[in-house]
């Protein structure tokens, strides 16, 4: 039954009285909570590897601690990568293909604007897969030399410890103890490895180094890597000593460093090109760290042992500078399930999102989508950590749109519109990435906007402000110019030519997407809010088209997807569902009628076969949202509890692409809408009731504890 309270905010003394019932709690055992949801492997699992890593670096690896079983996992399962957000690579382009190449003219209000939509010709093939991430390296063991075959293990029994980013991986090899210790940096785009056994002594077991090409980008989601071209690609040994290699990777006009440092002795060869091995040559015990850089200067080496202190030290300040849910006192049966999605959750998005460039769908896991960010996703990928406490990580990838803004004004202006159009789909150096779709999405546009004001609210200062204001303005400006003021109506219209988040209408027949009319609406009142606190004026042309736009397409008392698609509502089937993200994944606005919305909700569960099963991938966030600001939690809870076979979190937290499972099996929308969604539900919302946990039942079945979570708008 939805909650009997209006949609407004709560006073402060109201919400000092839940602060104070709050902290009457004993603090949460933080520790214990995190250490109940280790993650154990027993036996060879290409579903199920595990990473470390720090968000602008990762390592995945399989049983083994390393990554020895390449194909098996890259065939059957998530594939064994290594991978860091500044390193990418463009195959040549000898033809000199220019991204106008594949540009195509679209009407646009009376005028044409040059899209690249031409996704076929060869600039498009061209721009979309280039430039594309680097395959940094495999890490594997050899066992006499050769690979090992999946029959050489036996007793497998490997952990992932949390709380202090440790892998440690123990099993047989013909019978014979191996253990191995896996560890990434916090901060360097490192990898450390301690491997224990009997076999190192006689080099029965060694550890190879191997590096490809780079990927077959032909294949847009999990490429697999590039072994066949050895002449394309060079790796020099540039520095040695003791205990001590720096390799030079040059592979077209890219190359970085790769500096390998081990201890308890050990000897390096090149075995062929490109292929490098460690022998151990001091007792059971061979320990290495490898470190990745952009260029191949030297750096100070460290040890297996510095490396591993400092994960744990830069883990244990993540998960006790942030926010953390405890579920343990709730009587549901879902619990459990819910705590742990939730803090698998939390730990890959520090290992995959909390870079400086901010993250595609499948994170530093496997390329997706060419390896690129796809913006429509960013307040998906990112609005979690301003929610759980880590604004440090949101402001990081911001960051690359301060760096990119100027591009972004320039292909505004290169379509006649004033501020800053942001690209869709781009690498880091911001270049829009070429597509039938790509061009024609617009709820993008207001995200960097979004973003900016939860800084501020974890911020309220004027140094915030002065940081971000040309990113919250240059947005607006491009939301006002690109609405169009249609004199037959006498109000602002967007669109056609666009594509609504469904991506599924014709862009030159669709017009006035519901959500984007209230992302647009929402977006410039948050700018003309920012003006004020800056104690300028308002801006008269934003305000003009705030008062004038179109408002969201309602039919049967239901609101629509888009304006010109006017019968969903009579078609047999389900129903899109982006309109309802207009009071979930944004505060309600004027723009918004809470009743319309509520049956709008209510139909398209209604005419979902699997209830709230329909709520899959990254929608999982979206309905729940929608549900909790409805003042309906039990829904809400059901969301993101949902067991069906597309919304399961395997072992490991990830979360396969309900449309591709094999393809793309880890899609971290998903894990990133699930927080977004449980921060709001435990945390609440400007406009929440005045209760604990104003997203959860308040039957007595769920007790939710939370600390260090911050409230959305």
């Amino acid at each position: 039954m939805p909650f009997p309270f209006p949609a407004r905010a709560f006073p402060w003394f109201v919400l000092a009285g839940l602060a104070a019932a709050a902290a009457a709690e004993p603090p949460i055992d933080r520790a214990a909570l995190i250490a109940r949801h280790a993650i154990h492997v027993d036996h060879l699992d290409p579903i199920n590897p595990l990473s470390v890593g720090n968000g602008d670096f990762a390592f995945t690896a399989d049983v083994t601690g390393l990554q020895s079983f390449e194909t098996l996992y890259h065939d059957q399962g998530v594939p064994l990568e290594t991978r860091a957000t500044w390193a990418w690579h463009s195959f040549p382009n000898p033809t000199g293909l220019k991204l106008e190449d594949a540009m195509a003219p679209y009407p646009f209000h009376g005028r044409t604007i040059s899209y690249a939509a031409i996704q076929d010709s060869p600039a498009g093939a061209y721009f979309r897969e280039n430039p594309h991430p680097i395959p940094l390296g495999q890490i594997s063991l050899l066992y006499r030399g050769r690979p090992l075959a999946p029959e050489d293990l036996g007793h497998v029994a490997q952990t992932l410890d949390l709380w202090t980013g440790v892998i440690r991986s123990a099993y047989t090899i013909a019978g014979q103890p191996v253990v191995v210790e896996t560890v990434a940096h916090p901060e360097a785009s490192q990898v450390a490895i301690e491997i224990r056994s009997a076999l190192i002594p006689d080099g029965s077991l060694e550890v190879r180094f191997h590096f490809p090409y780079a990927y077959r980008t032909s294949v847009k989601n999990k490429p697999p890597f590039i072994w066949d071209q050895p002449d394309s690609h060079r790796t020099q040994i540039v520095r040695r000593g003791p205990g001590f290699a720096q390799l030079r990777r040059t592979l077209d006009d890219s190359h970085y460093g790769v500096q390998l440092a081990w201890q308890g002795g050990g000897n390096l060869t090149e075995a062929a090109p490109h292929d490098f091995r460690l022998r151990g040559a001091e007792g059971d015990r061979l320990a290495f760290t490898c470190t990745f850089t952009a260029d191949d200067g030297a750096i100070a080496p460290t040890t297996f042992a510095e490396t591993k202190a400092a994960s744990a030290q830069g883990w244990k300040d993540y998960w006790t500078q942030g926010g953390v849910v405890d579920l343990s006192g709730s009587s549901d049966p879902r619990a459990p399930e819910l705590e742990r999605r939730i803090v698998l959750s939390q730990y890959l998005m520090k290992v995959n999102y909390a870079g400086s460039f901010p993250p595609a769908e499948s994170g530093l896991v496997h390329l997706s989508w060419y390896g690129k960010h796809n913006s429509e996703m960013y307040f998906w990928h990112d609005a979690q950590f301003y929610e759980w406490g880590h604004v440090d990580l949101l402001e990081k990838s911001l960051g690359w749109y301060r760096r990119i803004l100027p591009d972004a004004k320039a292909v505004a202006a290169s379509q006649g519109l004033a501020g800053a159009r942001w690209p869709k789909m781009t690498g880091p150096d911001g270049r829009p990435g070429p597509g039938t779709i790509n061009p024609f999405i617009i709820w993008n546009q207001p995200n960097p906007i979004y973003l900016c004001e939860l800084v501020y609210r974890a911020h309220p200062d004027r140094a915030t402000l002065e940081k971000y204001q040309d990113l919250v303005f240059e947005s607006a400006k491009f939301l006002a110019a690109y609405a169009y003021y249609d004199t037959a109506t006498g109000r602002y219209v967007l669109g056609p030519p666009i594509k609504a988040v469904s991506e599924k209408s014709e862009a030159n027949h669709t017009q006035n997407p519901a959500f984007e009319l209230a992302y647009w609406y929402y977006g410039l009142q948050v700018a003309q809010a920012w003006r004020q606190r800056l104690g300028l004026a308002p801006d008269p042309s934003w305000a003009d088209v705030m008062a004038k736009l179109a408002k969201l397409p309602v039919s049967e008392g239901k609101y629509l997807e888009i304006e010109t698609s006017p019968d969903i509502y009579r078609r047999p089937g389900g129903v899109p569902t982006s309109m309802l993200m207009a009071l979930g994944y944004l505060p309600q606005t004027q723009r918004v009628d809470l009743e319309i919305i509520r049956r709008t909700f209510d139909e398209v569960n209604r005419r979902s076969p699997g209830g709230v099963h329909r709520w899959a991938s990254w929608s999982m966030g979206q309905g729940a949202m929608t549900a909790a600001r409805l003042g309906e939690p039990a829904t809400a809870v059901a969301i993101v509890t949902n067991d069906s076979k597309a919304t399961q979190f395997k072992n490991n937290g990830l979360v396969p692409r309900a449309a591709e499972p094999l393809d793309c099996p880890a899609y971290l929308p998903a894990n990133a809408s699930l927080l977004d969604a449980v921060g709001l539900m435990a945390a609440g919302w400007d406009a929440a009731p005045p209760i604990p946990a104003p997203g959860f039942p308040q039957d007595g079945t769920w007790k939710v504890r939370w600390e260090g979570l911050n409230r959305m708008p």
